[in-house]
């Protein structure tokens, strides 16, 4: 015997599998695996070992909720226009294969053609058909592992069993008696009687296959009472077969009554065989096994001539009956005494009554071997050592010779073969019956070629008439199968032309229809706008002449108002070159104008374009575009080129200048100059890749070197081999210029020079001592004493009484903390109360009490009291300029009759960012608090005071969580350069700066580019969205171009989210929709998702806490009290939604007032700053899911509430008051934090974090065993890991999946801010999904398995291509309401039934 071979796991029938390959660099590259569609069936039963894994959790699916999910899902597919073109290759073998495959499983004909017919004719395949059969037909009529529901341990098996009709008291009298009566066998030693030998042979094959069959009964009670029909069938045979020999007894015994009773029990037995005999899954073999014993019954061993014939015409009479049983050998089922008769019928050459007579003679000089009676002894003696050797019994017939042969096995029944061919010789007959045995002992060997040639011949005679049978006999069976596959083909071939054109004409109509309807939709809030947005010179706008608007600004031109600007505009530095750049344009496609801070450049250049156009009359095919990096910039720039050219304001009658931003937009049919964002010109790119509407581009602020804006250039490089009409002009503030000028074909470049005054340059240490101030001990600006001692340590030995002596451990301060100086400053120059100052400052915070007391000694010392204008304060974020302009609010010294506090940021109304730009009364000093927008995008016109705090915040990428976070770090040489020129615009100024000197040294000389430090992902999708081709190879032609494994990197993440597909750069319809979404695609999926099942509001919350930080915080020395704080108010094994439920709370706690706001933050250690960064980028994030069109269905619509929508110089401020966008609040209903909501939020949560998943298993704690530290251990696709210690669910001890931010590497790996979930959002938001039919397994990713029928799994499947289905619908028709849809209404059903 050869090595036992292991069972290959049968190959899934899988809906898609992603398989992960290495490329040439090491990469990971997901791409499509198909699988092949045929099971491998191994050796014994595969369904019953996998429910015994307890490891592997089960999926069912609520009776009802499925019931209605399949009606609707079969209610799509008959709406649907088909699966795609039917595929020009299609041939007869490969809809055999699919029949064949389809009938391997288990599938019947009529079941397989109704597949096949409803699937392959609308351009389906294997997998189409097998969802068909899953949702088509009843539970009952799937094969195995196909069924809806699935079976637990313990429940009764759905394969019909046939009942046992007597009971078990009957049973046992049978068996007494059996056992009382005497054993045949033992009266007649020798010969051995067949019939017993085929009744023992009976009870063993009974048992035999009792014993296989023994793991499909699922309970020992249910095997008395119920059995497979062949099984019964096997025991009634020995129970008549016992009842016949005792028949036989009682009739030689003379015994009657026993004789009667025995009849009785034969007819009886008898009747129950039969009704056996019917049922459909009787194996009709068996029954032949006791009809051969039945003609045996007269137990001789010599059989007469007369007794051959009569058997012979009595089998002839159920020839057409035996005709299937011919070839019993080939099912290698039963190679015994029944083999006799079947096989000489296959060895027989005629079946006509005439007697079938050969001669077999050869000549020794033809054959020197052995002969087949030799041969068969010598087979005997090796194979069966312990047998006796084969008998002969040869019988005369007319004069003709035929030989009957017998060979008792000790294991197996005994064989006897009797051959029907009359042979001349005595010694022929045995070599007949000799070759015979052979033949049903060894039919597939090759020993027919160590025979003589006659009986060679006759072994292949036999060979070729059993495979001609079995040949007829298969081309019966597949005759439907292949006559439904002629008409199939033939229907598929008649009807493939036509439907694939007009599929594909089909399919580009509705693309172009569906990218024109949904771009028209982008950035558009309120549809009374939408007729104003379209870019200028469209043909949907009124078209008007160039006479037209030549006289409207003639007119403007006479105006005092304009002639007042004029003398403004002229006096800045760009002004003189403007003939300059209006020359070298009309020479070179490309200019480039390099201008310092204060040239007027933003505000000057688009005009001289536009006043050159009207003037000579091509203003009315032209249209001006100048993009800006901020909202900010584009909408104040444009009120200050309206007011320059005499116009009401932009978009206003007859007005040339506007405005469109995200949400907002600005202009009317004669406007040609329109101040835009990069992303709403690229979000035109993606209507108009050739930009055929617009005339000339200007691209501001390039020194930024923002992803858009390299993107931007990348564009219009090749936009300009395209366009030789388009102008283009790039300005930058900075010395990149060369740079810039090499890149575009080294264009031309003119440079204006700025126009400041002298600004005075004070650092942190000039502040502190001019101020005096001082830093307390207990501020929160200030280091812990702690961090500051320097401490040395010693062992003291102690002597006590009775000469008793112990170590102490003594420690001391090696210096006086209050003499402390490490500022490195000059003593003689500065004093020791600022050195100190400076020594315990703490520099990861702003220190918000220096800047109020700078603010206040700017308008209390005589030095700076006297000179007017306004404090510019730069600040890094909006949570930074919201606690300062409290501060100021509540503060006592800065009342409103003398300061004016205001804030400038993008989220503020565009009312309440102009009043920053307006003068003050006299006496009134106006405080603008403002971020890094205020460097260059924009200027204070009246700025003399600059306070610059020297922190920003960045977009950075963090490998571990794949998100991009926005990062406080330091600004640059640069940027201080910038932030110093804005108090220098209008007379000398002065700057303020809240670091050392030496600090400033350290800064690097200029930020790098934005796109070699942020994710890449939405610059993807933007390629993708656009046509641009591949986006490695569009990103390689950037200024500065990103690395190669970055991009690829950015490309995996989008095919792990979904939103572009594996094999091509092609966007998904998730992947169309997060196109239009500025943020990262994890967060945008999540926030689509929340949109699309109803809780926006809360997701918006986590999102904003994933790309900030969590607002919990442990103050020194109190770690345990800020863990029990937050572990009393964890849910729901979550971090994620403990943060909104913190949230939450917070938002109640405001409600009740600014004590009792306090008073929660104090009591569970909460970051009052970081809960207002979350909410203002909460509020940002729900705005851009509406403005792209999806809704939550709670309307959680943040808007301010009384007068914030007013401008801000018109609010009278009170002590205590917050900035006005603080007011936002979410209107209607809040989301409670029930079970079922529980279950929405996590499901969200998996579509936008997976695949990072880790398993998490927990096994109790033996008796005895010593109790292990509590920690949650986890496994992930590369290796284990553990939960985080600050996590909720540190100790959480169960079985089940965690979701994780990011996985972090201090002591061990950990895993951060994680989420217990379940399996429904795996199987719906999860990855690719396996189904193994016969093992009732779904596999996600081919590695998250759960136990479910198949049918479970193509019910998720469809669930994921009808939402995938309903974002096409979204993109066709932006107003719809998705939350309306019943298939969304049934899946939030089903994750709400889950909890």
């Amino acid at each position: 015997m050869g090595k036992k071979k292991k069972n290959k796991t049968p190959k899934p029938i899988a809906c898609e599998s992603i398989s992960v390959k290495k490329n040439a660099e090491g990469t990971d590259v997901r791409t499509v695996a198909p699988k092949k569609y045929r099971f491998q069936t191994p050796d014994g039963g595969a369904d019953a070992n996998t429910t015994e894994d307890k490891s592997i959790a089960k999926v069912l699916l609520p009776a009802k909720i499925e019931k209605a999910i399949v009606e609707e899902i079969l209610r799509h597919k008959k709406l649907s226009d088909g699966l795609g073109p039917v595929s020009k290759k299609m041939s007869a073998k490969k809809l055999t294969d699919l029949y064949m495959a389809l009938s391997d499983v288990g599938f019947k004909h009529e079941q397989i053609t109704a597949a096949m017919s409803n699937n392959l004719g609308q351009g389906g395949d294997l997998h189409s058909a097998l969802d068909w059969l899953c949702l088509n037909l009843p539970d009952n009529e799937l094969p195995a592992g196909f069924a809806g529901t699935f079976l637990e341990e313990g429940r009764e098996d759905t394969k019909e069993k046939v009942r046992m009709p007597f009971r078990e008291e009957q049973r046992t009298e049978d068996a007494g008696q059996r056992k009382r009566e005497p054993d045949p066998t033992k009266e007649k030693a020798k010969p051995k009687s067949p019939k017993a030998d085929v009744k023992n042979w009976i009870l063993q094959y009974a048992e035999a296959y009792s014993d296989e069959e023994e793991e499909e009964q699922l309970e020992p009670m249910q095997q008395e009472e119920v059995t497979d029909p062949t099984e019964y069938y096997l025991k009634l045979t020995a129970q008549l077969l016992d009842a016949k020999a005792a028949a036989s007894l009682a009739k030689q015994g003379g015994d009657k009554k026993s004789q009667t009773e025995a009849g009785r029990e034969i007819a009886r037995l008898t009747r129950e065989m039969a009704q056996v005999e019917e049922h459909p899954d009787f194996d009709p073999r068996v029954k032949e096994v006791f009809r051969g014993d039945e003609v045996r019954e007269d137990g001789s061993e010599e059989v007469t001539a007369a007794s051959s014939e009569k058997r012979k015409k009595k089998e002839k009479r159920k020839q057409t009956q035996q005709e299937e049983e011919e070839d019993v050998g080939m099912f290698n089922l039963f190679a015994e005494e029944p083999a006799s008769s079947s096989s000489s019928k296959t060895a027989s050459t005629s079946a006509t009554p005439k007697q079938d007579v050969r001669s077999f003679a050869y000549s020794q000089k033809n054959w020197t071997g052995k002969s087949p009676k030799q041969f068969l002894i010598d087979w005997c003696r090796k194979n069966l050592p312990k047998t006796a050797a084969p008998k002969y019994h040869k019988t005369e017939v007319r004069g003709n010779w035929k030989c009957k042969l017998i060979i008792d096995r000790k294991k197996e029944p005994p064989l006897i073969v009797k051959p029907d061919i009359l042979t001349e010789t005595t010694m022929e007959a045995q070599h007949v019956a000799s070759v015979l045995a052979l033949w049903n002992l060894a039919k597939t060997t090759s020993i027919h070629q160590l025979l003589p040639p006659p009986y060679k011949e006759l072994w292949l005679e036999w060979r070729d008439a059993e495979n001609k049978a079995k040949e007829e006999i298969k081309t019966e069976e597949n005759k439907p199968r292949d006559q439904f596959v002629a008409q199939l083909l033939k229907k598929l071939k008649l009807q493939s032309p036509s439907e694939g054109a007009s599929t594909d004409q089909g399919t580009a109509a509705n693309n172009e229809e569906v990218e024109e309807s949904w771009e028209d939709h982008i950035g558009n809030v309120d549809e009374r706008q939408s007729t104003s947005k379209a870019a200028p010179g469209s043909t949907s706008k009124p078209t008007v002449t160039g006479a037209t608007l030549r006289t409207i600004m003639q007119r403007r031109q006479k105006s005092a108002a304009y002639h007042e600007m004029l003398a403004i505009r002229q006096a800045l530095p760009v002004y003189q070159h403007r003939d300059t750049i209006l020359n070298r344009l009309k020479t070179s496609p490309v200019v480039i104008v390099a201008g310092e801070t204060g040239s007027g450049k933003s505000t000057q250049v688009p005009q001289f374009l536009l006043e050159d156009l009207v003037m000579s009359g091509e203003a009315s095919r032209a249209s001006i575009v100048c993009t800006q990096p901020r909202r900010i910039s584009a909408t104040s720039l444009a009120r200050r080129v309206s007011q320059e050219m005499a116009e009401k304001g932009p978009g206003s009658k007859d007005s040339m200048c506007g405005y469109q931003i995200r949400m907002e937009s600005k202009q009317c049919p004669t406007t040609r100059l329109l101040y835009c964002t990069t992303g709403v010109l690229l979000r035109k790119l993606q209507l108009d890749p050739k930009l055929q509407d617009i005339s000339h581009i200007i691209v501001d602020e390039v020194h930024e070197r923002s992803v858009q804006s390299d993107f931007l250039m990348v564009i219009l490089k090749n936009l300009l081999l395209l366009r030789h009409d388009l102008r283009v002009v790039l300005m930058s503030a900075t010395v990149e210029s060369a740079k810039l000028s090499a890149y575009f074909q080294h264009c031309p470049v003119v440079s204006i020079p700025g126009r400041t005054f002298p600004v005075q340059v004070h650092h942190i240490e000039d502040v502190i001592e001019q101020t005096k101030y001082v830093l307390d001990s207990d501020s929160p600006y200030a280091m812990r004493f702690e961090s500051l001692a320097q401490e040395e340590h010693t062992t003291v030995s102690v002597t006590g009484k009775a000469g008793q002596t112990k170590d102490i451990q003594v420690s001391w301060e090696t210096q006086d903390i209050s003499t402390l100086d490490e500022s490195g400053l000059d003593p003689d120059s500065y004093s020791k109360r600022t050195r100190q100052v400076l020594t315990r400052l703490n520099w990861d915070r702003i220190n918000m009490d220096l800047i109020m007391e700078l603010i206040f000694f700017l308008g209390e010392d005589s030095s700076y009291r006297s000179i007017g204008g306004a404090v510019l304060v730069f600040m890094p974020g909006l949570a930074n300029i919201q606690e300062l302009y409290e501060l100021l609010q509540s503060d006592s010294r800065f009342p409103s009759s003398k300061y004016r506090i205001l804030a400038l940021h993008s989220v503020l109304s565009s009312e309440d960012q102009s009043s920053a730009f307006e003068i003050p009364p006299s006496g009134v000093r106006k405080v603008v608090i403002a971020t890094n927008i205020a460097e260059t995008g924009i200027t204070i016109p009246d700025a003399v005071f600059v306070i610059d705090a020297g922190k920003v915040k960045e977009t950075r990428y963090n490998e571990m969580s794949q998100l991009s976070a926005l990062v406080e770090t330091h600004i640059s040489k640069a940027s201080a350069k910038q932030r110093q020129g804005r108090a220098g615009r209008v007379r000398e100024g002065f700057c303020f700066r809240l670091y050392t000197k030496q600090q400033y040294e350290s800064f690097k000389s200029y930020s790098p580019p934005e796109i070699l430090r942020v994710p890449l992902e939405d610059l993807c999708l933007h390629i993708m969205k656009c046509d641009l081709g591949s986006p490695e190879d569009f990103l390689h032609q950037c200024l500065d171009a990103p690395q190669v494994n970055t991009v690829r990197a950015a490309m995996n993440l989008l095919r792990e989210v979904g939103a572009c597909k594996a094999e091509v750069p092609t966007l998904t319809p998730l992947g169309e929709h997060l196109a239009a979404l500025p943020v990262n695609v994890r967060v945008g999926k999540m926030l689509l998702f929340a949109a699309v099942f109803g809780c926006l509001e809360p997701v918006a919350v986590i999102a904003a806490a994933m790309t900030d930080k969590q607002p919990f915080i442990v103050p020194m020395g109190k770690r345990q009290q800020a863990d029990a704080a937050k572990k009393a108010l964890a849910i729901a094994n979550s971090d994620h939604i403990t943060v909104y439920k913190v949230y939450a709370g917070w938002e109640e706690a405001i409600d009740r007032g600014r004590v009792a706001e306090t008073s929660y933050c104090y009591h569970n250690f909460l970051s009052r700053t970081t809960l207002l960064s979350i909410k203002d980028v909460k509020n940002d994030l729900i705005r851009l899911i509406q403005s792209i069109g999806f809704d939550d269905g709670l309307k959680t619509n943040s808007e301010p509430s009384g007068d914030a929508k007013g401008s801000s110089h018109s609010h009278v401020h009170t002590p205590g008051d917050v900035l006005e966008i603080s007011k936002f609040r979410a209107k209607g209903p809040k989301f409670p934090l029930t079970t079922g909501n529980l279950a929405l939020l996590k499901a969200v949560l998996t579509a936008g974090l997976y695949p990072n998943v880790a398993k998490t298993s927990y096994k109790k704690r033996m008796e005895g065993a010593p109790e292990s530290k509590k920690i949650c251990l986890a496994e992930t696709t590369k290796g284990s890991v553990a939960v985080h210690p600050a996590s909720v669910n540190r100790e959480l001890l169960t079985n089940g999946w965690l979701l994780y931010i990011e996985k972090v590497k201090l002591s061990r790996v950990f895993i951060r801010d994680n989420t217990l979930v379940s399996a429904y959002p795996l199987l719906l938001f999860g990855g690719a999904l396996a189904v193994q039919h016969r093992e009732k397994l779904i596999t996600v990713d081919e590695w998250i398995k759960f136990q479910a029928p198949a049918k479970t799994a193509v019910i998720f499947k469809e669930l994921r291509n009808l939402l995938s289905s309903i974002l096409v619908k979204k993109l066709s028709h932006p107003g719809l309401k998705i939350q309306d849809e019943k298939v969304i209404q049934l899946m939030m059903e089903l994750i709400q039934s889950e909890s």
